[in-house]
């Protein structure tokens, strides 16, 4: 039976999407998890990109397949926040339902200033590899401001790419460039193209992030090379060789409806057999087209609207299959910009005003009634966003997840669609590289938190075995299953919070049954290099003041919790040679892993340097225990009394022994003093890795159990919505930077959504946002402003 605790919970998550789960049209949910290869992307629409200490992270995760469809494949997702030093802060357990999580992370006001990373990932994701995460760089607080490094034109990385992939004799070719620093940022460069007869041939100019293109047709004999100039200094390249035999691509795009495709090949090519040309995305092949070269350049034309949304992969294949060449284009810049509109905002509010919206969703004229929606409202003068490179949907889902490698400055791809915006794009597709995951069979989607393992005896297996799982504590309750053929049992669970549990085994068949659990290793955080690229500002004025008032706030509060502590009398303090508190309850010896260098059992360790009056001594289980002498009056005799133990927050009981740890991978112990006279009550031991339940390394286990400390669903808590005028008078000022969070608005039939909420004391600019998807695999971005004035 499940607790009350976690039907509460999801309860209330699946009421909060009830209505999209009703809305949403069936999709292939057979062949989704029938496919060998399931692939997800997660995004996380984030309220702002920017925060203070104090604040709270609210987010919403969309998790697509990948035809941008809601996925139905995982129904658990992890979130992390990690610091700058790669390190774990806190991972939060999220359940998802069809496609959609949401769940929000405090920051703590004293301790939290720097940068961070958000990392949102499903278990099948692993497949591929933790560069396929979401994963987007938070700012939190004043961060100290990095110079970007000054690089010389010797230390730039410039390559150059022709169109297609291949240079070819007497035909025009496209050469795409693209010039990095060793900071991994693009530079602009400028130049021109001269033959081995020093002809100028073309001028290299108008770059953008480092990335341009050039045209030029190569004739037989002659070599080329670019000549290029960074701040007056020069650097000489070689063109690839062009080649007398081959095929090649060229495509572009006029208008944001029709994709103009050109293969060519040289002479000794022409009329030799039928070619395809082959439009995919993702495995998924959209477009199909034989033909005959009868010249040396053929032209078709593709209507966009009949390919998906995003990067797609443009092919020339021959007869028998083989890849002649290819090239990236992306398709639909601009597609969805206008299909969410917005009714009632007005250009500037009063303080504490309520404001009104009203959104019509529509996409090719139809209204968009199976959608899931967020909006996050914020006060961008206080918390000004990084609009470069900030989280957006349309970047995270259709760019960054189908090209490897580092994209500088992506949101610019989608702020407008110009047509020199949607050149630069075209540009990024020539010179970024597809990202080629190469997935490998290890998780497989995980659709409840599971506790699963085998059971055997000395002769292997053991089928029809009774087990049950017991979690503690005061949430406790007990399931019940029997093992499978080969051994092995799982439990599927729904819980919230920290759980412990016991796994006992049983079975007529034998008596010394081994229950061991199967582990899910920890998904490996990769150092992100590019951290430093986000640091381009500091705070502004108003969000120093907003910070400072938070603080006075904080210590305000802090005060008042001390004033109301009813201090009844004072206790004295005995204190011990090297001045730490005896019997105050604090801690008075820390051992560290330098004090452990030479050292292989910890309970050697401890009999000679445990202080206090500790000593290492046998108890009535027979077990070498932490301990502490305890005369007891009137019976005039000492007793030997055990000393608490906890491992990484999770107690041991008198069975124990702590000389199964492994010295190494101890962190750091903690030994308490209290009582009168003072003694060590309680013994804290930190191991390095937390996901070991260390518990299990007992001697003495009664046969076929197993502990287990494994984390349930992260409890999230609701957005508090202020309203005006408020019932108790407060002359506390309204500092709220985010003003309102919505993160599953649902159209009604017609396609109309509405929200209302209230402005702050804050005055200056404030920024809507609002994205979301549907069940058709569109995707969904809007942005308006307005000014709150005194």
């Amino acid at each position: 039976m499940l607790p009350k605790l976690s039907d509460t919970l999801f309860l209330l998550y699946f009421c909060l999407l009830g209505c999209f789960v009703q809305n949403i049209q069936a999709q292939t949910v057979s062949a989704q998890q029938a496919s060998v290869d399931i692939q997800e992307r997660v995004h996380l629409h984030m309220d702002k990109s920017f925060y203070l200490p104090g604040d709270t992270i609210w987010f919403k995760a969309y998790v697509v397949d990948e035809a941008n469809l809601p996925s139905k494949a995982s129904g658990i997702l992890y979130v992390e926040l990690i610091n700058a030093k790669d390190s774990l802060i806190n991972r939060f357990t999220l359940p998802v339902l069809n496609g959609i999580s949401f769940g929000n992370a405090p920051i703590d006001i004293k301790n939290s200033k720097g940068l961070y990373r958000i990392r949102a990932y499903t278990r099948v994701m692993g497949n591929a590899s933790p560069t396929s995460f979401f994963d987007q760089v938070v700012k939190i607080g004043d961060v100290a401001q990095i110079k970007n490094q000054i690089t010389t034109i010797q230390d730039l990385d410039i390559r150059l790419l022709p169109e297609g992939g291949n240079l070819l004799l007497g035909l025009p070719s496209r050469i795409a460039y693209k010039a990095i620093s060793n900071s991994g940022r693009g530079i602009n460069i400028s130049g021109k193209v001269v033959n081995s007869k020093g002809t100028e041939m073309c001028l290299i100019e108008g770059s953008y992030l480092g990335m341009g293109s050039f045209f030029l047709t190569p004739e037989a004999g002659i070599t080329y090379k670019a000549i290029i100039t960074v701040n007056g200094a020069e650097r000489e390249i070689e063109l690839p060789v062009a080649q007398s035999s081959g095929y090649s691509l060229s495509v572009s795009q006029r208008d944001t409806s029709e994709l103009v495709v050109k293969p060519m090949c040289t002479s000794d090519l022409v009329g030799k057999g039928e070619l395809k040309l082959s439009v995919h995305k993702n495995g998924v092949e959209f477009l199909r087209i034989p033909f005959v070269m009868d010249s040396q350049m053929a032209r078709m034309t593709i209507e966009t609207a009949k390919l998906p949304q995003g990067i797609v992969q443009i092919s020339l294949l021959a007869a028998s299959g083989d890849l002649l060449c290819e090239r990236l284009a992306f398709i639909g810049q601009g597609r969805n910009n206008d299909a969410i509109k917005q009714g009632g905002l007005i250009a500037q509010y009063p303080k504490r005003s309520e404001t009104k919206i009203e959104l019509q969703t529509l996409m090719d004229g139809k209204q968009v009634t199976d959608g899931s929606f967020s909006v996050a409202v914020t006060n961008s003068d206080v918390s000004i966003p990084d609009l470069d490179n900030e989280s957006h949907i349309l970047t995270d889902l259709l760019l960054s997840s189908d090209l490897k490698g580092h994209i500088e400055s992506p949101n610019r791809y989608f702020m407008d669609g110009s047509d020199s915006t949607r050149m630069h794009l075209d540009n990024l597709m020539l010179t970024q590289g597809w990202r080629k995951i190469s997935w490998q069979k290890k998780y497989s989607p995980e659709k409840t938190i599971r506790v699963s393992g085998k059971v055997t005896d000395k002769k292997g297996a053991v089928a029809a075995a009774k087990v049950t799982l017991m979690r503690t504590g005061k949430e406790m309750w007990i399931e019940q299953t029997v093992t499978d053929s080969e051994g092995r049992f799982s439990f599927d669970l729904e819980y919230a919070g920290p759980g412990n549990f016991i796994v006992q085994a049983k079975s007529d068949q034998s008596k010394w049954l081994t229950a061991k659990l199967d582990s899910m290793p920890a998904m490996p955080i990769l150092p992100n290099s590019f951290v430093k690229n986000y640091l381009s500002d500091t705070l502004s004025f108003s969000s120093k003041e907003v910070m400072q008032k938070n603080a006075q706030k904080y210590l305000k509060q802090e005060g008042i919790k001390l004033k109301e502590v009813e201090i009844k009398g004072r206790k004295k303090l005995d204190y011990n040679d090297s001045g730490a508190p005896l019997n105050s309850g604090h801690v008075f010896q820390v051992i560290l892993p330098k004090d452990l260098v030479h050292v292989e059992d910890i309970m050697d360790y401890l009999s000679r340097h445990l202080g206090g009056g500790g000593v290492i001594a046998t108890n009535d289980q027979g077990v070498m225990k932490p301990m502490y002498s305890l005369y007891i009056k009137g019976a005039n005799v000492i007793k030997m009394m055990p000393i608490g133990v906890s491992i990484n927050g999770f107690p041991v009981d008198e069975y124990f022994d702590l000389s199964v740890l492994p010295v190494k991978e101890i962190e750091k112990i903690q030994v308490y003093m209290s009582g009168f006279p003072p003694h060590p009550t309680f013994m804290t031991i930190s191991m390095k890795d937390k996901n070991i339940l260390y518990q299990n390394f007992r001697k003495g286990t009664p046969p076929g159990t197993a502990y287990l400390k494994q984390e349930g669903y992260t409890i999230s808590k609701a957005f508090y919505e202020v309203k005006y005028p408020l019932k108790k008078q407060s002359n506390e000022e309204d500092l709220r930077t985010t003003l309102y969070w919505t993160p599953n608005l649902i159209p009604d039939k017609n396609g109309k959504m509405s929200f209302s909420y209230f402005n702050g004391d804050l005055t200056g600019k404030h920024r809507i946002v609002v994205e979301g998807f549907d069940g058709q695999g569109n995707l969904f971005r809007k942005e308006w402003s307005y000014k709150v004035e005194e």
